[in-house]
């Protein structure tokens, strides 16, 4: 059954494009830059990282997210960030454009809520519960 669960889940996070691995601390591991744009003397950088752990006698999954994101330098543009946090889970949505000084524009889209969400649901439909955990060390062997 856990092996099942994991390659499932290994097979959505990389329909994503996250890039996912397996073995090591934890079943499954991310991280990846879900966003790295640079437009005139402006950058803007969105990392991602997860660590997925299921425990099959216990019919638990645990799973660490962080997300780290940088800008620096001169452009103009307009972001807009949508959140919602229930305990420990936090669902973000971060969407906006940039304009460099050369004109070049960049527009992003990113559901970053959309990850756990996906984990959370397979996990309920193999009948684990999902904990998300704020220290990458609980989602590890």
């Amino acid at each position: 059954m856990k092996n099942e669960l994991v390659e499932e889940m290994f097979l959505e996070l990389q329909k994503m494009g996250l890039s996912p691995a397996k073995g090591k601390d934890s079943d499954i591991t991310v991280d990846c830059e879900l966003m790295d744009a640079k437009v005139g003397s402006g950058e803007k950088k969105i990392s991602y990282e997860n660590s997925i752990l299921v425990d099959e006698k216990a019919r638990m999954v645990f799973l660490y997210e962080k997300t780290t994101e940088k800008s620096k330098g001169f452009s103009f543009g307009s972001s807009s960030e949508s959140s919602f946090q229930s305990g420990k889970t936090l669902s973000r949505h971060v969407k906006g454009s940039f304009l460099g000084i050369d004109g070049t524009m960049v527009n992003y889209d990113l559901d970053i809520g959309g990850i756990s969400k996906i984990i959370k649901s397979l996990a309920g439909k193999s009948g684990f519960k999902c904990k998300t955990v704020i220290r990458r060390k609980n989602a590890e062997r």
